[in-house]
């Protein structure tokens, strides 16, 4: 317990750096997402390509057959990722063209999926479709997910509410899911995949990470933060039941994106993603729900802020 709540202050306070390293420049918050991608596709290739030993001890064959050249190419697409778009954010911006790094993002994965349909025919001894299948999973999770989050850093408007919404819902969400569940116990949520979580859990969770970001919201007017929707402006209450819709859908994201976890780590046989974290297991164990609550914060602040 104590090596987990070591752990758990040193993840937080590396958190906490990178966001007054981004009031430096915004760019900083990027070496962030750039070590989940690089670590997190790492955890991700082992767990589903690699020889896993299972909770039970019993060393297995990979679940996903993928070739040297197949995780090559997903080891590129995480290694190119983020510095892409920071590259192509910084040479737009100097033409007078700022906002333009997801073009990088898009191209580069056109281009990773092209390139691995070509190994099919270039390596057609060692790869096989499901390894094609395997390296998109890779890549995709978690590296195109944490996109999302290197979009809301670039937001024009609201980016420092939308991180921190990011970043707070998820860990609440997931903290009183666990406590509520662990007092009112219940009805299983999904018995199945993850026998611990049970209903009162995902209420109590999504109660909690709603209230979170309500109270986020109002620190954040507290210190001169502003909020302008692109509707609802004549009535002083939209922002809040904007807030509140955020808060509530993206608390109930972060189970899914836990599940989500826990089904691909019952698949692999495994107990956690990594060891990178002592007592928390790898990245992906820490940031499974947040890649879903980000994908979400980022889309609704893109459309409506």
């Amino acid at each position: 317990m104590i090596k987990r709540i070591i752990t758990g202050a040193v993840y937080v306070a590396v958190l906490v750096g990178f966001f007054f390293l981004r009031t430096v420049d915004v760019r900083f918050f990027g070496i962030l997402i750039y070590a989940f991608s690089l670590i997190g596709t790492w955890e991700i290739v082992h767990a589903l390509g690699g020889r896993r030993v299972c909770e039970d001890g019993e060393v297995r064959e990979a679940l996903i057959s993928m070739s040297l050249s197949q995780k090559v190419t997903v080891y590129a697409y995480a290694l190119l990722f983020t510095p892409s778009y920071y590259l192509v954010e910084y040479l737009a911006s100097v033409r007078g063209f700022p906002g333009q790094g997801y073009r990088a993002l898009l191209n580069l994965s056109f281009m990773f999926a092209l390139v691995l349909l070509c190994l099919l025919v270039v390596d057609h001894k060692n790869s096989r479709l499901q390894g094609v299948g395997g390296a998109m999973l890779c890549g995709f999770y978690p590296t195109a997910l944490l996109a999302t989050m290197m979009l809301a850093n670039s937001l024009r408007h609201g980016s420092l509410l939308a991180l921190l919404l990011i970043f707070v819902i998820s860990p609440v969400a997931d903290t009183f899911a666990f406590v509520v569940g662990s007092i009112f116990k219940g009805k299983k949520l999904c018995p199945n995949i993850s026998p611990k979580k049970t209903v009162s859990g995902a209420v109590g969770g999504a109660v909690f990470g709603t209230g979170a970001t309500l109270l986020i919201y109002w620190i954040y007017t507290l210190c001169g933060g502003t909020l302008v929707l692109n509707f609802g402006a004549g009535w002083a209450g939209t922002n809040w039941l904007f807030l509140t819709a955020v808060g509530l859908f993206g608390s109930v994201l972060t189970e899914f994106g836990d599940l989500v976890e826990s089904v691909i780590k019952r698949s692999c046989g495994i107990k956690d993603m990594g060891k990178i974290l002592p007592g928390h297991g790898g990245v992906l164990d820490r940031i499974d729900g947040t890649l879903f609550t980000s994908t979400f914060v980022y889309i609704m602040f893109a459309l409506f802020v």
